[in-house]
């Protein structure tokens, strides 16, 4: 007998299936990919099959093959496998397909018989031919009975396997070699083509492109061994998963826990400091099953939006939200924020009331304006509105304005006045002044996550591919913020205002977005004025105003013992940076740094300089996830490999060199004016505007209207819609003796009809949509 390893190692052969499922190819063991890498076996065990892998190919296509029926039934096999390996690819070379036939087992459960069979053996049923009701087309006929066939048995207790039955004659025509590679059998993406697919999908590149991108890989279409067809059956196949979806989703955060011990202390991590303004909501047809996302989301120390934890709910009760509030202060070491920014969604309020009681919460202004133009459909009242609760006011101000605009448009009855009035203590600035939300009013920014969560998430994804995809948001917002860690320790800003002192303490304190805002408030400070200073026992009190704004004082005290500043504004207490009061006092005072109780620690460099960690690979997850994960970090280093194997990259770049420049771009749409030659075009004659004869303009136009039909023109407004050199616009004036001329504009006085008028000469040809009033 001969052994059949040598050839089937020399024809470069891939794994088939498992051998245990019906209808599919045998599935290569550990043990048995060990003994199909191995070269070292005797040579008299191949006798004559000694040829490559080009040999066999160039002398199977002749008619001299080497092969034939009776050097097939003498072969023997280590497996299954390497039979199915060895049948694939002679039917390939050959040009036909297989699949798998019969598969018979003994009492013992032991497999005694495999059959391998051309793919066009027997016939399609008539009852799939006769279907009358059908919605699609018939596919092709392509069974038409052929009795080629392999059948292999195990020889003995040797655990060898041997060819028993082999036929080769077709009853059809073969395919060339150019069409092989579309048939099923021929058609496989590997293991290593898919994990590098969906290490490209979960970026956002189409099938399309990453086949196009594979095929240049590959140096052509030709050499890809599959279709997109392929690839989209196999993102279908993965998504097609029956209540396992959640399962994997669990596997994923158990990998996780195993692979990335810091990841959740990172997020608690960024709670702790970060975590004193808690703003949420709900998104929408971010996975397959329609379940409301809640995102909880921050501001870092570079007025940046940071992730706390996400969740996803059945539904939208007060028992969810509860439920869920409940396990992220679990989460999170017990530490409950200050103050929380929602949309004012009951089920929300009435669940933030309940395990958040301490905490205020504040509703989005945004949302608020809405409803009052939802319900009162008056701009005027939107904007008074927007003034009541916005503007930096005390508490009898804002009931003086309250009343005056519900005087005003009589709405003191409108239920959804009565109800927004009870909650004013969330929304109104007068009565939440001094309670810190970081510069929150609204949940725009949980919007905007929102929408740069829409790049990463896709209403077709199911729980796994969000989960992941999820974290990949977070790990961008994160590699972000790392960025601005980098710029605000690296360099010093230039500074700009006459304090330099205290522009550099700032500076050297604030990260850099937020030492732009301070660097605005020190240039205003120069609009303050100290009025005077009241000294105390061991406190001053400074009385400021505004530049030429007598209605505008607030007094900074400055506890001298403590070198602490409070200013009544409570800018300071509301936003955590020093008001203007605050800075013009201590210019007043030339202090050449801030004292430490205006610089707050979560707005400085050193926010999270405690709490340092070695950043790790956000690749994580089940067996499937880290196998994508090494592919990608080999390929990395096969492009070092190839870039030595391919030879030097001097002689491969693309070089300047041969004196032929880029065409100059061109209109391409009609041949353009430009291009015209200067004889064909003519002497362009004047056209008249009013009656539309050529040879004169409108301003000489004997049949234009006299001069008073100027005079029916509404008074006061009048649109002059002309391209005409000259122009003569009328309106009402005061009757001066006068003549002026600014640049291409001449104004002259006279009357008209009993009015007194000023005429315009518009000394310019490109006057369009002018307005006069």
């Amino acid at each position: 007998m001969v052994s059949c390893s040598r050839v089937v190692n020399e024809m470069g052969c891939g794994s088939g299936d498992d051998p245990d499922s019906a209808g599919e190819m045998p599935k290569m063991a550990g043990d048995d990919e060990e003994k199909m890498l191995d070269i070292g076996m005797e040579e008299d065990e191949f006798e004559g099959f000694r040829y490559n892998q080009s040999e066999f190919i160039a002398n199977t296509k002749s008619d001299a093959l080497p092969v034939t029926a009776a050097d097939v039934l003498k072969m023997e096999f280590n497996s299954p496998v390497e039979a199915t390996i060895f049948y694939e690819e002679y039917s390939r070379v050959k040009g036909f397909a297989i699949r798998q036939g019969k598969k018979l087992k003994n009492k013992n459960g032991d497999f005694v018989h495999y059959t391998y069979l051309c793919n066009r053996q027997g016939f399609r049923d008539k009852k799939w031919l006769e279907k009358v009701d059908r919605k699609r087309e018939h596919k092709v006929v392509t069974r038409c009975g052929c009795p080629v066939e392999m059948r292999i048995k195990p020889k003995g207790d040797s655990g060898r396997w041997f060819v028993s039955r082999f036929v080769e004659e077709h009853d059809h025509e073969l395919l060339p070699m150019k069409y092989v590679d579309y048939l099923p059998t021929h058609r496989k993406i590997s293991d290593v083509d898919i994990a590098h697919m969906d290490n490209m999908r979960q970026v956002g590149i189409s099938i399309p492109k990453i086949y196009e991108s594979i095929a240049v890989q590959a140096g052509g279409f030709n050499f890809v061994p599959f279709t997109k067809r392929d690839m989209y059956n196999d993102v279908r196949r993965q998504r097609a998963m029956k209540n396992g979806d959640v399962n994997a989703a669990l596997r994923v955060l158990e990998g996780v826990a195993r692979t990335d011990e810091k990841l959740y202390w990172r997020y608690e991590d960024d709670y702790k400091v970060f975590g004193d303004v808690l703003a949420f909501d709900a998104t929408y047809g971010r996975n397959k099953y329609n379940i409301p996302v809640i995102v909880f989301s921050g501001i870092n120390h570079h007025n940046q939006t940071c992730v706390f934890a996400t969740a996803m709910v059945s539904c939208e009760s007060i028992a969810s939200y509860v439920w869920v509030l409940r396990k992220l202060l679990e989460c999170m070491g017990g530490k409950a924020p200050t103050a929380v920014i929602t949309d004012g969604d009951r089920s929300m309020r009435v669940a933030i009331q309940e395990v958040f009681s301490n905490a205020h919460h504040c509703l989005c202004a945004w949302h608020l304006l809405k409803n009052a133009t939802v319900n009162v459909c008056k701009p005027r009242f939107t904007s008074l509105f927007r003034h009541c609760m916005l503007a930096d006011i005390e508490v009898a101000e804002f009931e003086m304005l309250w009343d005056a605009m519900l005087e005003e448009f009589g709405v003191r009855e409108l239920e959804w006045v009565k109800e927004i009035y009870e909650k004013k203590s969330s929304w109104a600035t007068a009565y939440i002044r001094g309670r810190f939300y970081v510069g929150l009013r609204t949940i725009s920014r949980c919007e905007s996550l929102h929408a740069k969560l829409g790049r990463f998430v896709e209403r077709r994804y199911g729980i796994l591919e969000f989960v992941t995809n999820f974290q990949r948001c977070v790990d961008f917002l994160r590699d972000n913020k790392e960025e601005l860690d980098f710029r605000s320790s690296y360099g010093t800003p230039v500074l700009q205002t006459q304090f330099l002192e205290l522009e550099k303490s700032g500076a050297i304190n604030f990260t850099r977005e937020i030492f732009s805002r301070y660097r605005e408030s020190l240039k205003r400070c120069v609009w303050v004025t100290i009025l005077e200073c009241i000294k105390r026992e061991d406190r001053c009190v400074y009385v400021t105003q505004k530049h030429r704004r007598p209605d505008s004082r607030w007094n900074v005290v400055h506890m001298r013992r403590k070198e602490e500043f409070v200013c009544n504004c409570l800018r300071m207490e509301s936003f955590g940076l020093p008001c203007v009061h605050i800075l013009a006092v201590l210019v007043r005072l030339d202090f050449d740094s801030l004292p430490k109780n205006l610089v707050l620690p979560r707005w400085s460099k050193a926010a999270k300089e405690d709490l340092c960690y070695e950043r790790l690979s956000s690749q994580y997850g089940d067996a499937s996830v880290l196998y994508r994960s090494r592919v990608g970090a080999f390929l990395q280093h096969c492009k070092r490999l190839a870039k030595v194997a391919c030879g030097a990259v001097a002689g491969t770049r693309i070089s300047n060199i041969g004196g032929v420049r880029d065409p100059v771009s061109v209109r391409t749409k009609g041949t353009g004016r430009g291009n015209e030659p200067l004889g064909s075009r003519g002497i362009k004659r004047l056209k008249c505007s009013t009656c539309g004869c050529l040879g004169h303009r409108r301003t000489r136009c004997p049949n234009a209207p006299p001069t008073s039909a100027l005079s029916t023109q509404d008074e006061g407004s009048l649109n002059l819609r002309t391209r005409d050199k000259y122009a003569v616009v009328i309106v009402e004036a005061v009757w001066i003796h006068a003549y002026v001329v600014i640049h291409k504009w001449s104004f002259s006085l006279g009357r008209q009809q009993g009015k007194d008028v000023l005429l315009v000469m518009v000394m310019s040809s490109d006057v369009w949509g002018l307005n006069c009033v």
